[in-house]
């Protein structure tokens, strides 16, 4: 779906794409229940499973909620925070400037899902960790095949070092403001990447 070979509107049937992924039907109904958990199908007993356009206003919607769940998670966070706690943080932060550092486009996502993951751990609420985790999912597609600029891979770990200080003060009002920059700043230059992507028209 992400790569366009499934385009907005077009059915998805389990007995075709079985056979197009040289699969079972069990794995492809598991497959387009998540699909439509996070989003990208929608499943109507008449019409089976159906693609939704993966546009501008689906990744806001992404990034809106969340960002919600993340300002919710940051206050739970620093009545949490210990310097254990701290230190781990830290050191994911490590994690992910060494894999930027690399120019490796897998472990900077990784590193950096692993570090938010972090925050709803020790915020302690796993309702709000699995629907973080859904969103994730559908950035993740998104970004392995856009990737990032390198002005944003240098952002993330100013942002994350930003995050990191006002955990430490205890300062809710900064933290939320460094996750709101944080996600808007990704959103933009996913939309920017995608944008750059599209072939141009022709002149007539």
């Amino acid at each position: 779906i992400v790569q366009g070979r499934y385009g907005p509107g077009e059915r998805i049937k389990i007995s075709e794409a079985a056979e197009r992924f040289s699969v079972s039907a069990m794995p492809v109904r598991e497959a387009l229940r998540k699909l439509e958990g996070e989003g990208m199908v929608s499943i109507s007993p008449n019409r089976g499973a159906t693609v939704r356009p993966v546009d501008e206003k689906f990744i806001e919607d992404i990034y809106e909620v969340r960002t919600m769940l993340e300002i919710m998670i940051l206050g739970r966070c620093i009545e949490a925070l210990t310097l254990a706690k701290l230190k781990r943080l830290e050191e994911l932060i490590d994690r992910h400037r060494t894999a930027v550092a690399a120019l490796d486009i897998v472990g900077t996502l990784d590193s950096a899902r692993i570090f938010h993951l972090a925050l709803f751990e020790i915020g302690g609420n796993h309702e709000a960790e699995r629907l973080f985790q859904r969103g994730w999912d559908t950035i993740l597609a998104l970004r392995l095949r856009f990737g990032y600029s390198s002005e944003r891979l240098e952002h993330m770990g100013l942002e994350f070092q930003a995050l990191i200080a006002a955990l430490r003060r205890r300062d809710a009002r900064e933290a939320e403001a460094v996750i709101r920059m944080h996600n808007r700043a990704g959103m933009e230059d996913l939309l920017h990447r995608i944008a750059e992507a599209r072939p141009t028209a022709r002149p007539t």
